[in-house]
């Protein structure tokens, strides 16, 4: 293994290859036996092989997101279960049923070859270990009344479903609120930033920041799991707080933004980790009309500092002025009607790496961060903001931040 290769990424290189190993060895043995079975199982096993075939190339490839496709495996592990009970207790094999969960698993372990979550290859193991159990099984009975080891196929059902919904909760979370997002608003993208966006690997996202609801219109259009900050005053409510603890959102103190403080150690430990990152280096919302981007403070510039060579994706996002969330008319979710079906742009610069020129000082970092994301615009058929300039006297921005 290179030694630059990082173990996130070793972990999505070996995901990969073990969810096309299970592919690859499953759907051999399951022709060979369909061609070899008795004529009154022929049917059950065709359902079965049609059924995996379904669940493995329709939804998961379909999906656009390959992130939140893998919350499709702790939803299928739970129609895997129940297709195992009925077995169990009513002695008849329903192929579809348990061929479509099965397909669905691997479909979708290959499809969301992985991003930001600390799992290791065991998707792939669990995902073998279910092939054999189903494989084996069918050999031994050949389509007739569930005659297996039923103890035995039942514990590692229950044991699918428990891991895969401990250790895939994000992408689950994230799949089932995104009917609800479709339902509010109906985000699209555009810009070369989305077509070589990096699926593992540190980066950096900076954007304005016109409402509450920015980071998810991010995390609608990225491919891949984010890590974003949030202020104490959203990070800290109850039942909140266990959802950001678990998805590793960074928490940042009811204060502004100084060069030690810890919310930027932790977001230079996360692109450590080969994190993607998402920085509003305004600080707060947008309050005016007139003003549609702010002077950025200097915690973005302290990050970039710590790790010079991390590449930047620079993005704008239209249409979240003048939503529920934001201080349009007044503060968040007053004078404004709740959004349906509001359309949300949000446009990406290519990545850049920031010269090292620049770099060395954090006013010529700011305004050029700040040029970089006004730009952006035009990936959404806008007109780009008209450029920053340093100010003639640096009092006026430090007393900005």
């Amino acid at each position: 293994m290179p030694e630059s290769e990082s173990p996130q990424v070793r972990r999505d290189r070996h995901s990969a290859l073990g969810a096309a190993a299970i592919v690859c060895l499953s759907v051999p043995a399951l022709a060979i036996l369909v061609i070899d079975s008795p004529a009154d199982a022929r049917r059950g096993n065709v359902l079965w092989l049609v059924g995996s075939m379904v669940g493995f190339a329709l939804l998961p490839f379909l999906y656009w997101a390959p992130y939140r496709a893998l919350g499709l495996v702790p939803l299928a592990a739970v129609a895997w279960l129940a297709a195992v009970g009925h077995g169990v207790y009513w002695g008849e094999w329903p192929g579809w049923a348990h061929g479509a969960p099965l397909g669905l698993i691997v479909g979708a372990l290959a499809r969301g070859r992985r991003g930001q979550e600390p799992w290791p290859e065991t998707a792939a193991l669990f995902g073998a270990t279910l092939v054999g159990f189903g494989i084996a099984w069918a050999c031994v009975t050949r389509g007739r009344p569930f005659a297996a080891p039923q103890g035995l196929v039942l514990i590692a059902s229950v044991a699918l479903v428990g891991w895969s919904w401990a250790r895939l909760f994000r992408p689950l979370f994230e799949l089932v609120v995104e009917p609800v997002l479709w339902l509010m608003y109906r985000v699209r993208r555009a810009g070369p930033g989305f077509t070589d966006f990096p699926r593992t690997g540190p980066c950096l996202v900076i954007a304005n920041h016109a409402c509450w609801l920015d980071p998810v219109f991010l995390a609608k259009v990225l491919p891949r799991p984010l890590t974003p900050m949030m202020t104490a005053k959203f990070y800290d409510l109850p039942l909140i707080r266990r959802l950001m603890v678990a998805f590793g959102i960074i928490r940042v103190p009811e204060k502004a933004l100084k060069k030690d403080a810890p919310e930027l150690l932790e977001a230079i430990a996360a692109l450590d980790r080969g994190e993607c990152v998402v920085i509003f280096p305004e600080g707060y919302l947008r309050r005016s009309e007139d003003r549609p981007l702010r002077r950025f403070g200097q915690g973005v510039w302290q990050v970039l500092k710590a790790r010079p060579s991390t590449p930047v994706f620079a993005t704008w996002i239209e249409g979240a002025w003048g939503s529920y969330t934001s201080h349009s008319k007044g503060v968040p979710m007053k004078n404004k009607k709740p959004d349906f079906r509001r359309s949300i742009g949000v446009g990406a610069s290519a990545a850049v790496v920031v010269p090292p020129d620049i770099l060395s000082a954090h006013l010529p970092t700011r305004t050029h961060l700040m040029n970089l994301v006004g730009a952006a615009r035009v990936h959404l058929g806008l007109d780009p903001l008209p450029p920053f300039e340093l100010p003639a006297k640096t009092d006026d921005i430090e007393n900005e931040g």
